[in-house]
């Protein structure tokens, strides 16, 4: 019977624990999580608005819904001209609305698809709220 010696049975195990941190760090077992999440707001009516989404490990691709409607993936968001997502990297699915009128009021949610045995996720649901000058809808 072969036997090893214990500190090649140590330098293995560190190895391994090794080897499972950096799957973890690399969007592995611990899959996608939001660094930040979106938070109610309130803006003036013309102002513009940011609702702040950003996602550690992420693999899936970002998307906001308005009422549960769904505002699309790419970041221009083309079927919306006054909506974008902005942020320095593509881990930062900040969802811009610029100027904000009445009908942008309602309940945001920034989401991110699965992909490739990762799950997906959602924010927790948000409200935009909009102030309008006295005299205006």
């Amino acid at each position: 019977m072969c036997t090893f010696p214990a500190s090649m049975i140590h330098v293995v195990s560190v190895l391994l624990i090794l080897l499972y941190l950096a799957n973890i760090a690399h969007g592995g077992p611990a899959g996608q999580y939001l660094k930040v999440s979106p938070l109610n707001i309130t803006v003036s009516e013309g102002q513009s608005a940011r609702l702040t989404c950003s996602v550690g490990n992420m693999v899936g691709s970002c998307q906001w819904t308005r009422d549960g409607f769904a505002l699309g993936t790419e970041r221009s968001l083309p079927e919306f001209s006054r909506y974008r997502m902005d942020g320095a990297s593509e881990d930062v699915c900040d969802l811009v609305i610029e100027p904000v009128v009445p009908v942008d009021e309602g309940v945001y949610q920034c989401q991110v698809s699965g992909h490739q045995g990762v799950a997906g996720i959602d924010s927790p649901s948000v409200r935009l709220s909009v102030n309008c000058e006295p005299g205006n809808p």
